[in-house]
């Protein structure tokens, strides 16, 4: 389950800006289906965060970050994220271990990945960079901009960015 109430205020004001309320439930079940399709396994939690937040785009609080500039929302739909993305979602598993499965969109449209221990990354335009450890620290850091964003990995020929 997400704990929203360890989240800072500036996050939980932009959750109920975005439309989020504690009891608030999305089906999901459409957007599973076409992403089984494709050959994603749903992992718990990313099927926690979508029932949630599933539908919300929420806006940044915090648009200039440490080493990044954080100017656009974080969408959570994880078809507009996902299709036709499976292989990302492969590589980045072979790279950094684990199974991802797409919950949204952030910075430059990257789609964001969540794996089944809770490990979240963005990933796109050759590069991958991790959010947090947890959901909860992940959408700290695509909201708010707290912190440094860390490339984790990039594609031969690409410096990492941000440095």
């Amino acid at each position: 389950m997400i704990d929203y109430d360890l989240l800072c205020p500036e996050l939980q004001s932009a959750l109920r800006a975005a439309g989020w309320y504690p009891e608030r439930r999305f089906d999901i079940t459409q957007w599973v289906t076409s992403l089984q399709q494709e050959g994603y396994v749903l992992n718990p939690p990313a099927e926690k965060v979508l029932s949630t937040l599933g539908g919300l785009v929420i806006e940044p609080v915090n648009r200039m970050g440490s080493n990044f500039s954080n100017d656009e929302p974080f969408s959570v739909d994880p078809v507009s994220a996902g299709a036709g993305q499976h292989a990302l979602a492969l590589e980045i598993g072979e790279i950094l271990g684990g199974q991802y499965f797409p919950i949204g969109e952030w910075l430059s449209y990257s789609t964001v990945f969540i794996e089944f221990g809770g490990n979240v990354v963005a990933a796109g335009l050759g590069w991958i960079w991790g959010l947090g450890d947890t959901f909860e620290s992940a959408l700290e850091l695509a909201i708010c901009a707290h912190r440094p964003l860390v490339c984790l990995h990039s594609d031969p020929g690409l410096d990492p960015w941000p440095r």
